[in-house]
């Protein structure tokens, strides 16, 4: 499982984890951005920046109560930088809150960092590697591991003092004892799990998971009483956390003279560095590396916002130099040595053809396209086109682009509907005016914006709205002075606080219905007029048709008559 954890459900893709991380370890998938594990440094960037809290860190805080209500022998070993996040004014009550939680013994971690303090001056001493760098920061070893791997030699190949401490109290009071680290660290938790020395820390809590601890437990932090550490203690070892306060620690052993010291913070500059070394540029030089700006002191689980670490600094120092001893004796020694290897991933790279083709597909086609603005989170438009072709990011995270899109879509719509659109504001200000609008009340959208729109139209349905936020749809309205009928639809808007018109020209609907209806009026008065004249002349046929059935009548009455009569004289 990865130490840093993604809750999709906050993710709003605003890209600012990729913009902040210095490695672009970063994969967006169905619009959610994940970790990706194998090539994370575990700098905790994403997980301090990201405004959602859609980043989070693993939590061992389970893990830890379950080993102390086990009855298991508990120790904790507590990052020197703990002045800075844990009782500044009254550090040393820190280790009886530790004790009042459970834990064993309470043990200072510096002890651990006195001891790689020896071993790079022993290092040095031979002075066969050209360049030394320190490997106490774990963030600095994955990013020299994986993303220069040419330099893996120029690492010291020695464990961290968390490690060296928690091979030391194990040497002492025996394998079986669960040895606990507490820092400010998010890389102390992957470096824990490193197969290479994957037996000697138990679990990684941070500085934030105390504070919260101790409130949960309800433990009066105030009412404690200050009580030493275990163990011995370290001396100016307390100086580690600061900027080059290993450099101090070396000098103050008598480090080869040979060797230049250097030191620098901050991912951007260990980056910058570490292409100097590639360039073959420095030489002879023990190289002091911090991913965090200011060292461990601004670790990113030190529970404090980031401008505190100058008053911590000055903790951290009062301590050290209230320390007895300065430079302690060692005499139990515990392995030291750590191989360094090459873990760099190897993704492929796209030929120059697919990078076009990918770019087009962002709407870069041509260089002046490429602007390079790095709000997608990638230093390059072609960088970006590089991590689309690997999996990693998608050609919608151009925001340009997509704006541009955008924009083209909607300037389309205004442009070219026959319908007058409007925006209105609570004071009836005219906001925005279409190309159909500005044609049919006379003015260009530039002027309108100077209006309100009661200059223009009955302004009283637009009141209405903006008084009861609700919308009139398709009301017939008629606007004389533009020779137009309309149906009139009006939307609040609540995001503007303001009122969109539709106005939709029905005038020539509305003459065809009139032509159509007086058409009907005609032929209905037309209709009228046949009848009328077909009962006439339908009475005059009937009128004609009885006199001459009459006639008929008496004409065949009497022809039957004189035939009868005939008939009747010939007998």
């Amino acid at each position: 499982m990865s130490v840093i954890l993604s809750t999709k459900a906050n993710c709003k893709n605003c890209y600012k984890c990729v913009r902040v991380c210095p490695v672009k370890a970063i994969k967006f998938e169905d619009n959610q951005a994940e970790v990706l594990p194998q090539e994370c440094i575990f700098c905790g960037a994403c997980v301090l920046n990201c405004p959602q809290q859609a980043k989070t860190v693993a939590n061992q805080l389970d893990k830890v109560r379950r080993m102390i209500r086990e009855g298991q022998k508990v120790v904790a070993s507590v990052a020197p930088s703990f002045p800075g996040s844990l009782f500044s004014h009254q550090p040393m009550k820190l280790p009886t809150a530790l004790r009042a939680l459970g834990f064993y013994q309470a043990r200072e971690t510096a002890d651990g960092a006195a001891r790689v303090s020896d071993a790079y001056v022993e290092l040095a001493a031979d002075g066969k590697m050209d360049n030394i760098i320190t490997t106490c920061c774990p963030s600095v070893n994955d990013l020299i591991e994986k993303y220069h791997p040419t330099l893996v030699d120029a690492m010291a190949p020695v464990i961290s003092p968390m490690v060296a401490h928690a091979r030391a109290i194990k040497k002492e009071l025996g394998p079986e004892v669960k040895v606990v680290f507490i820092g400010p660290c998010i890389a102390k938790m992957e470096e824990a799990e490193d197969v290479r020395h994957l037996d000697a820390v138990n679990a990684v809590l941070t500085f934030a998971d105390i504070i919260g601890w101790l409130k949960e437990a309800k433990i009066d932090v105030d009412h404690l009483e200050e009580s030493p550490f275990d163990g011995v203690q370290p001396g100016m070892a307390r100086m580690y956390p600061t900027a080059a306060g290993i450099l101090e620690n070396v000098r103050l052993r008598g480090i080869n003279p040979k060797y230049h010291m250097l030191h620098v913070e901050g991912a951007q500059s260990c980056e910058e560095l570490l292409q100097a070394l590639e360039a073959g540029q420095l030489h002879d030089c023990f190289i002091e590396m911090n991913m965090c700006e200011g060292a461990c002191m601004g670790g990113p689980m030190t529970g404090n916002v980031k401008h505190e670490r100058f008053k911590g600094q000055l903790a951290v120092q009062a301590l050290a130099d209230g320390a007895q001893v300065k430079v302690p004796e060692i005499s139990d020694k515990v392995p030291m040595f750590k191989q360094f290897v090459n873990r760099a991933k190897k993704d492929a790279i796209p030929d120059a053809e697919t990078i076009r083709s990918i770019l087009r597909s962002m709407g870069k086609e041509c260089k002046m396209d490429e602007l390079n603005c790095g709000s997608c989170g990638y230093p390059s438009c072609r960088a970006k086109a590089i991590a689309v072709y690997q999996g990693k990011a998608d050609p919608s995270m151009c925001m340009p682009y997509m704006f541009q899109s955008a924009q083209s879509f909607s300037n389309v719509v205004m442009e070219n509907t026959p319908n007058l659109i409007l925006l209105v504001d609570e004071e009836l200000k005219i906001k925005e005016m279409n190309k159909a609008a500005s044609q049919v009340f006379g003015m260009s959208r530039i002027e309108a914006l100077n209006h309100y729109i009661f200059e223009l139209i009955e302004a009283d349905d637009f009141q209405t709205v903006l008084n009861n936020y609700e919308t009139i749809r398709d009301k017939k309205v008629s606007y004389p002075a533009y020779n137009m009928t309309a149906s009139m639809t009006l939307v609040y808007i609540p995001s503007q606080r303001a009122v969109m018109a539709i106005l939709r020209d029905i005038t020539a609907e509305e003459e065809r219905e009139s032509r159509e209806y007086k058409l009907k009026l005609d032929t209905v008065e037309m209709a009228q007029k046949v009848i009328s004249k077909q009962m006439v002349a339908a009475q005059e046929i009937a009128s004609l048709l009885g006199e001459t059935t009459a006639e008929t009548k008496s004409t065949l009455t009497r022809l039957k008559n004189m035939i009868i009569n005939d008939g009747e004289g010939k007998k």
